[in-house]
């Protein structure tokens, strides 16, 4: 408990230099372009690309452990499979039909090794997971029931949720999560983390990470690189 805390501490740290470089969502949303993001969570598994369905173009895709730094536009699609490039030939690890709605998703990527990878898709436009919540990728196969303060959310095995607490101001928040053991509820980990309006997070609980209470888990950041407000201008023109 203790170790998650100090982690989603941690996170709260990155800076928006450091998280996330400008992307063109408003060029790509002119286009009708759809928005991809990838991490790791847990070991990294290698350089990997999306091809598109029926058009078989292949797109570069950025990841790193921890972290949603980057982003690909792929153009308009009935689907996407993920291919991981490790010699002496590239292997499909997971195909993806795209909801009918949607523009902007994060590939939430496991593994090491190509054979043993896996891979899952959040949708991630702000309307759906906005800035200052917080989302539940339950890998487990308990039903998971997590609290930001007041605000209680629970995500059935395989699924993902985004709990019903949007921070619109830097504070600290009180974080539970339980499972469910036949009618019983019992309890993983409490801790405290930061939320502020220009960060989102994954929490993802299952196997293959890190045993953090009775459930492994691990926790992927995203920082928004778009300035919150203007910035305030001088009273008066600079001294020359």
């Amino acid at each position: 408990m203790r170790l998650l805390g100090l982690y989603l501490l941690a996170l709260a740290g990155l800076s928006a230099e450091e998280a996330s470089p400008a992307r063109p969502e408003i060029e790509a949303a002119a286009q009708g372009s759809l928005i991809f993001q990838a991490c790791w969570s847990g070991v990294p598994g290698g350089k990997v690309h999306l091809v598109t369905q029926p058009t078989h173009q292949a797109i570069p895709l950025q990841a790193q452990a921890g972290a949603i730094v980057a982003n690909s536009i792929v153009p308009p699609c009935d689907a996407v499979e993920l291919w991981v490039a490790h010699e002496p030939a590239a292997k499909r690890v997971a195909s993806f039909p795209l909801p009918k709605t949607g523009r902007r998703f994060i590939l939430v990527m496991q593994g090491e090794h190509p054979a043993s990878m896996r891979a899952w898709l959040v949708p991630a436009d702000v309307e759906a997971f906005p800035w200052g919540s917080a989302c539940l990728l339950n890998l487990s196969d308990k039903r998971l029931r997590c609290r930001l303060n007041d605000a209680v959310g629970e995500v059935d095995p395989g699924q993902s949720g985004v709990l019903p607490f949007v921070a619109t101001e830097r504070t600290s928040a009180h974080l539970t999560l339980d499972y469910q053991d036949g009618p019983k509820w019992l309890p993983d980990c409490a801790t405290k983390t930061i939320l502020t309006p220009a960060r989102r997070f994954i929490m993802v609980v299952g196997p293959g990470l890190a045993a953090q209470g009775p459930l492994p888990k691990e926790t992927v950041v995203e920082t928004n690189p778009a300035p919150l407000k203007a910035p305030t201008p001088l009273p008066h023109p600079p001294a020359k």
